[in-house]
């Protein structure tokens, strides 16, 4: 039976503020910026997003194995949700990296809001990895995973 899905095109993350989620990606999570469009009216974003008049900011950020779409809802606006981890709707990217401790004390220098310092996973099929959590300017959960060193 053939495949009818081949991969993934891109994750998409609605922001309240384009420019800043775009400084966050790509200053401290090191994506690249990809493109950025200001007040895209077309009408076949509007029929895909069931706003007849929506009218969007959207960028694309992205890093090897990731291309992360950054929408800022001009009209209509929205309102933020509880995107806590353990409620439903609620979601986290896990952002791969060498050095944990590293990108720890970015976040502690930039005043970015983390949930956990690093932490030795202990247990399980992930053990020697290291982990935290942190929030983007919009309270995505975000993690950084630094495996386990190979042996």
């Amino acid at each position: 039976m053939e495949k009818l899905f081949t991969g993934m095109n891109h994750v998409g993350l609605t922001v309240s503020d384009i420019d800043q989620s775009v400084t966050f990606y790509t200053e401290i999570m090191g994506m690249e910026l990809d493109n950025i469009r200001y007040n895209v009216d077309l009408e076949y974003i509007r029929t895909i997003t069931g706003y007849p008049d929506g009218i969007l900011h959207v960028a694309f950020v992205v890093c090897p194995g990731l291309r992360l779409e950054l929408i800022q809802y001009v009209q209509p606006k929205g309102e933020p949700h509880d995107g806590q981890p353990h409620n439903p709707r609620s979601s986290h990217l896990c952002f791969a990296t060498s050095d944990a401790m590293k990108g720890y004390a970015l976040c502690l220098e930039r005043d970015i809001p983390v949930i956990n310092p690093p932490i030795l996973i202990d247990s399980g099929p992930s053990t020697g990895a290291i982990a935290f959590y942190l929030h983007d300017p919009d309270g995505y959960n975000l993690e950084i995973y630094q495996p386990a060193a190979k042996s």
